[in-house]
């Protein structure tokens, strides 16, 4: 039982801290502000940051698109995606979406960077 405990609160601690890093890329990118990411539930936490990063995007289509494009190259998010989010037509719906993209991408950085550095570790080890 003990065993079990110790493994969920590591399984913890590597969300948190994922979660952290997710906001630092975001919030040097978008200039967010750090909030209470310490929320009941890991869908809850990327609710919160999806409608947060998305006002952010609102703000950047209506005044500075230059600079989101900009960060969606930057970024790496698929084009086609891109492309099919600013379809959508009505600007909350556009924002969501590219707000959910950004998130997955910055995701997908943060999962192979901690792997190749994982793998790069166990490498040296040998």
């Amino acid at each position: 039982m003990l065993f079990l405990s110790t493994n969920l609160r590591f399984i913890w601690q590597q969300q948190m801290e994922r979660h952290d890093e997710l906001l630092d890329i975001l919030g040097r990118n978008f200039g967010l502000q750090k909030f209470n990411s310490h929320v009941d539930s890991e869908s809850e936490f990327f609710k919160q940051l999806q409608l947060i990063l998305s006002e952010r995007i609102t703000f950047l289509i209506n005044s500075d698109m230059d600079r989101l494009l900009h960060l969606l190259y930057k970024i790496d998010v698929n084009q086609v995606a891109c492309d099919q989010a600013f379809q959508l037509g009505e600007i909350h719906k556009i924002s969501m979406k590219l707000a959910e993209l950004i998130i997955n991408r910055q995701l997908q950085k943060i999962d192979y960077a901690r792997e190749f550095y994982r793998k790069n570790n166990n490498e040296n080890k040998s």
